[in-house]
């Protein structure tokens, strides 16, 4: 698996995450979404799906459909959230994993299958896998875990009410979400998301170092 990096170098940061590109799309372009969330601290890990796709159909067809693709996605993530902590140099409250669409969906999944693998994630656009979300219902507990998840009201790849379904079920589980729906917004990450994810982002090493005081 080819692994892209941005920000600072390895072993010169205490605060490092995983970006996950949507479908048909590159690491590039998460390279780019980097630049525009604008978290310097961060050393950021990009890994890209074969073929520019992480799961050949939609993220709410059954499961199975999409199988043995969301499992390899998934191992695929594992690795590069290894890659991000350093093999374990940093600890999981200091990483991140940020995904759009297809990646946002990912992250999700990532973080409901692998509880403290990662203190915060950022799911622009994106939700549970399968047709229904009740099933993570009586999933491991994922306290301490802190989660932005996006949508909106005219989206044709991720319905508004998975968005909510999810965020319902993550914080049920124990998670601090933070939901943000945009009338109107297009698929795509707008400026007023990256002003969110970059707070949260910002608050990991501010809260680190309260606690630390």
């Amino acid at each position: 698996m080819t692994l892209r990096e941005t920000g600072p170098s390895r072993g010169q940061t205490r605060w490092a995450g995983v970006l996950l590109h949507g479908r048909g799309k590159t690491p590039h372009e998460k390279i780019d979404l980097a630049a525009r969330m604008h978290v310097p601290q961060f050393r950021w890990v990009v890994p890209e799906a074969p073929g520019g796709s992480w799961y050949p159909y939609r993220f709410m067809e059954p499961v199975e459909r999409n199988q043995p693709w969301l499992d390899q996605a998934l191992a695929a993530c594992d690795r590069a959230v290894d890659a991000a902590s350093e093999d374990g140099r940093l600890a999981p409250s200091q990483l991140a994993i940020v995904g759009f669409s297809q990646g946002a969906c990912l992250t999700t999944e990532y973080v409901l299958r692998h509880p403290g693998r990662c203190g915060t994630a950022v799911i622009f656009t994106g939700g549970i896998a399968g047709p229904s979300t009740e099933h993570w219902r009586n999933g491991a507990r994922l306290d301490g875990l802190r989660v932005l998840i996006t949508g909106s009201d005219v989206d044709d790849w991720v319905p508004e009410e998975r968005v909510r379904e999810t965020a319902d079920v993550l914080t049920s589980l124990g998670a601090d979400v933070r939901m943000r729906l945009y009338p109107g917004r297009g698929h795509v990450v707008s400026d007023e998301e990256l002003v969110e994810a970059r707070t949260l982002l910002q608050e990991i090493p501010r809260d680190a170092d309260l606690r630390s005081a």
